[in-house]
C-alpha cells in the first residue's frame, strides 16, 4: 500500500506545491508508483502538468502533451470519474516506462477544478484492473484533497494544504523525524496518544510498551525518512500487537509535507468491520453470509461469538471461514485486518456508506 508519499516533480502547476500534494495522493490512492497530473483546458490541449515517480529517459514535454492528449479522448467526459485501462496499454507504457512483472494495469480520470479546465490523472502500473469500488474511493479521495486545497488557497507554499489534508484523515496520523520526535498529528492521534493505547507519546517522542514493535516501527521510520524526496515510494505495514484480540497495525511512509527536514507519517488504520466487510465483499465476490462473517471477525469476535451472533453452529462458522480464506487467498486471521488496510481509502467521506454489490 502507498500513502501520502512525496517524490520530485519535473513542472509544477499554477498552485505548486498543493497541486503537487494532490497529484501524490492520488497517485498513491490509485495504487500506482508513478502518475501524472495534467491541466486540460476545453479544447483538450495541456497547459501543464506534474509528474509523480521517474520519467522515461529522453522524454520531452512535446512527447508527454501528445500522449495526453491521446490519452484524454478515452477517458469517461463526467468528471470525477476513474476507469481501468487494457493491460500494458502502450500510451501508458510510453509515459512511464515498460510495466513490472505483475504489474500490468493503470488508471486514468478526470477531475472538476475549474469551469474552463479540468485535471486528468494518469497513473501505472498496478496489479489489477481498477475495480468499480476502488474507482468509486478514489472519487471520494478527489473530494478531500480538492477541499483541502482550496481551503488553504491563500496560504503560501503547501505545508498548511498538507496538514488540512492530514486533519481530513480518519485514522490517527503522527508526523515524526527519525529520532521519532512528534513534529504534529491530527486529532484522532491527539486522543489515541492521550488514552494510552497501542502507541503513546513519551518525552515528545512516539513510544510502544511492545519492544518488538518499536524496534520494527523505528527502523520503518528511518527507512521512510531517508526515501523522502527520492524514487522509493513504497509504505511499510508494521504489526503492533500479537494475532489474539484485534489485531492493531501502523502504516510507515515519507511525509507528504516538505519542511527543511525529511519526516515519516505514521498512520493507525481504524477497522470499521460494517464497512470494511462491505468493500472486502464487493472486491472478492462473497455471498452475504460470507459478508456478515467478515464483518464480526473485523470487530475482533471468534468463531463461537460469531455462531452465537449469527444463529449458527461454531463448525459451520470455521467452514465459512476456511471457504473464505481460500476466496481471499490468506491463511491467517489477522491478514483479514491486512486486506481490509491494503483497500481501504483513507479519507473522510461526507456521504454515506457505498453501494457494494446485488445479493
Amino acid at each position: 500500500m502507498n500513502f501520502l508519499i512525496p517524490n520530485e516533480s519535473t513542472q509544477r502547476l499554477p498552485v505548486g506545491a498543493r497541486l503537487q500534494l494532490c497529484a501524490e495522493v492520488l497517485t498513491n490512492l490509485a495504487g500506482c508508483h508513478s502518475g501524472v497530473l495534467a491541466l486540460i483546458d476545453a479544447c483538450g490541449s495541456v497547459q501543464e502538468y506534474v509528474r509523480i515517480g521517474p520519467a522515461p529517459e529522453r522524454e520531452s514535454g512535446a512527447t508527454v502533451n501528445e500522449e495526453l492528449r491521446l490519452l484524454v479522448r478515452q477517458m469517461p467526459q463526467a468528471a470525477d470519474q476513474f476507469m481501468g485501462l487494457a493491460p500494458c496499454h502502450p500510451l501508458i507504457a510510453r509515459l512511464f516506462g515498460e510495466p513490472p512483472v505483475g504489474r500490468a494495469h493503470s488508471v486514468i480520470g478526470r477531475i472538476s477544478w475549474q469551469p474552463d479546465c479540468d485535471l486528468v490523472l494518469v497513473a501505472g502500473w498496478r496489479p489489477t484492473c481498477l475495480e468499480p469500488l476502488e474507482a468509486a474511493l478514489l472519487g471520494r479521495g478527489v473530494n478531500a484533497c480538492r477541499n483541502a486545497i482550496q481551503a488553504d488557497s491563500g496560504k503560501e507554499g503547501g505545508e498548511g494544504a498538507g496538514l488540512d489534508l492530514i486533519n481530513s484523515v480518519v485514522s490517527p496520523v503522527i508526523r515524526v523525524d527519525e529520532r521519532l520526535n512528534i513534529v504534529n498529528l491530527n486529532e484522532a492521534a491527539q486522543r489515541e496518544l492521550m488514552q494510552g493505547g497501542v502507541l503513546r507519546e513519551q518525552g515528545g517522542r512516539l513510544a510502544s510498551a511492545a519492544c518488538h514493535a518499536m524496534e520494527e516501527l523505528r527502523a520503518a521510520v528511518r527507512r521512510s525518512v531517508r526515501e523522502a524526496g527520492g524514487e522509493g515510494r513504497r509504505s511499510s505495514i508494521i504489526p503492533l500487537t500479537g494475532d489474539a484480540g484485534l489485531p492493531r497495525f501502523a502504516i510507515v511512509a515519507p511525509s507528504p509535507l516538505h519542511g527543511e527536514d525529511p519526516t515519516a507519517v505514521v498512520v493507525l488504520p481504524e477497522i470499521d468491520g460494517e464497512e470494511g466487510a462491505r468493500r472486502l465483499s464487493a472486491l472478492y465476490s462473497l455471498t452475504r453470509a460470507e459478508e456478515g462473517v467478515v464483518r464480526l471477525i473485523l470487530v475482533g469476535a471468534a468463531p463461537v461469538g460469531i455462531a452465537a451472533e449469527l444463529g449458527l453452529t461454531e463448525a459451520t462458522v470455521r467452514t465459512y471461514i476456511k471457504r473464505i480464506m481460500v476466496k481471499l487467498g490468506i491463511n491467517r486471521r489477522s491478514e483479514f485486518f491486512l486486506l481490509y488496510i491494503l483497500t481501504m481509502s483513507p479519507f473522510r467521506f461526507p456521504t454515506g456508506p457505498l453501494s457494494c454489490r446485488s445479493a
